[in-house]
């Protein structure tokens, strides 16, 4: 199998194994330790779609990183969790965009002064990243080092963060008068973006 044509296998192994550190520096620190020293370590049993429908977790004991029976092996080590702190630091990659943390709060610093502790105080979690093991902790003690001190942080991950915002969607898009909030594309095609002010008042 060529893991990187199958996009939805990569993501059941970060589903699988992946989790979001706490402390990123003692981990790599366990990561580069050998045998049982190395607590992080996973092999990761990819599925052959005939005996194997889904991919799965095999305690590195059982293989010691051999494949049974022409099984494909992927030995995840700090990968757990290095690719999870793209999230939290994308520029480790080169990606010169700001943490999800960071662009919190620089998006709640161009608000109004009167409406920042209260934007701090209502974060709703969605996405499916959301429910990466230890990633609602790191989160929190994220944005509550780099926020001011003086406001209250309060975090709530969604019940379904995957389908939260598609649910929201379908809400807005069933009230009676969703038809008032938008634009149609043929009143845009004759009139422009200029329909957006008159429209919205903007």
């Amino acid at each position: 199998m060529m893991v990187m044509d199958e996009t939805y296998v990569i993501n059941q192994v970060k589903e699988d194994v992946c989790y979001v550190s706490q402390q990123f520096n003692k981990d790599m620190e366990i990561a580069r330790r050998k045998g049982p020293l190395n607590t992080i370590a996973r092999d990761y049993v990819l599925p052959d779609y005939t005996h194997i429908k889904r991919g799965f977790v095999r305690p590195i004991e059982e293989t010691s990183g051999k494949s049974k029976d022409g099984e494909q092996i992927i030995r995840m080590n700090n990968e757990r969790f290095a690719i999870p702190e793209l999230l939290f630091h994308p520029s480790d990659v080169g990606i010169q965009e700001m943490g999800v943390t960071e662009a919190i709060v620089n998006t709640v610093e161009c608000l109004k002064e009167e409406m920042q502790p209260h934007m701090y105080n209502n974060i709703l979690l969605t996405g499916g990243n959301c429910l990466l093991p230890g990633f609602y902790e790191r989160f929190s003690a994220d944005l509550r080092s780099q926020a001011p001190e003086e406001f209250d942080i309060s975090v709530t991950t969604a019940q379904n963060p995957i389908t939260y915002c598609w649910e929201g969607g379908v809400k807005l898009a069933s009230d009676p008068d969703f038809p008032k909030m938008t634009i149609t594309r043929d009143d845009y095609d004759e009139h422009g973006h200029n329909i957006c002010f008159e429209k919205f008042e903007i």
